[in-house]
């Protein structure tokens, strides 16, 4: 029972690993900077994995996990190899794998809850642009802050039971009323409107001010959603912005733009790393 209870606890330690190494990938998409390269959080995936399937005697499996791991490590883009999705965004290949791999062995431990979230929370917003702009549901886009509050918060709503509207801290956090609260994954949300790029600057000022106060033993993550009626900003500035002016990983930044987005260009392998 004991040794079950350590593989159980081994998978969703995975599957925080996995989600950590999908998140590091889409930063180092949008910033380009070297220093966030996922290659190292991938491949400590891919080991944990084997150290998993190896306890559970799963030898077969485990096999084609090992050939998976060093076709990958032996590549020209190593942990980097990635696909596209219709809108033209880039995602992991290695992480989807891993996910794949990871829903395997997750059977040999049914849960009794049949409610599964397949997205994490930043893929969730990044989605729900098109939902919030579709004028087949809304008769016009966004107008304002409170349009992008309650139109989001509609649909997390289904995703997240427990979400809170204007959540009551437990302990105060310095200049900041979050608008929507969820305790499940320990997350605070605030949204930003944008309608001219002269409010760039102003609600910049307004992010790194709230960030200042930031400490809350129930609130683990941060995130802010920027709805720009046009491109303004791009989304690695704002990152960038955090990171520069000493922000932790903990927060970060979802830019939803009123613009339809444009193609990006798939980003040429790197062939070694300095």
């Amino acid at each position: 029972m004991n040794k079950e209870l350590n593989i159980q606890e081994a998978i969703a330690n995975l599957k925080t690993s996995i989600r950590a190494a999908s998140n590091n990938f889409d930063e180092y998409m949008i910033t380009d900077d070297e220093w966030r390269n996922p290659s190292w959080s991938i491949e400590l995936c891919f080991l944990q994995l084997l150290a998993i399937v190896e306890s559970m005697g799963l030898l077969e499996l485990h096999k084609m996990i090992l050939s998976e791991y060093l076709a990958e490590k032996d590549s020209k883009e190593g942990f980097l190899r990635q696909g596209e999705t219709p809108d033209g965004e880039p995602y992991s290949k290695n992480a989807s794998k891993l996910r794949q791999f990871l829903h395997v062995i997750e059977q040999f431990f049914p849960t009794k809850d049949p409610t599964v979230i397949t997205k994490d929370i930043l893929q969730i917003l990044r989605d729900i642009h098109y939902t919030i702009t579709d004028k087949a549901l809304f008769a016009k886009v966004p107008q304002n802050e409170q349009d992008v509050h309650i139109r989001i918060e509609g649909i997390l709503k289904c995703v997240f039971p427990d979400l809170k509207h204007k959540p009551t801290l437990t302990k105060q956090i310095k200049n900041f009323e979050p608008d929507t609260g969820i305790p499940s994954i320990e997350t605070l949300i605030e949204y930003k409107f944008l309608s001219r790029p002269d409010d760039v600057k102003t609600v910049a000022d307004e992010v790194l001010a709230d960030t200042r106060g930031y400490t809350s033993k129930d609130w683990s993550h941060f995130i802010y959603v920027i709805y720009e009626t046009n491109r303004f900003q791009p989304e690695k500035d704002w990152v960038q912005l955090l990171r520069q002016s000493g922000v932790p990983e903990n927060t970060t930044i979802v830019v939803l733009s009123g613009e339809p987005p444009k193609r990006r260009k798939k980003k040429k392998p790197i062939t070694s790393i300095r």
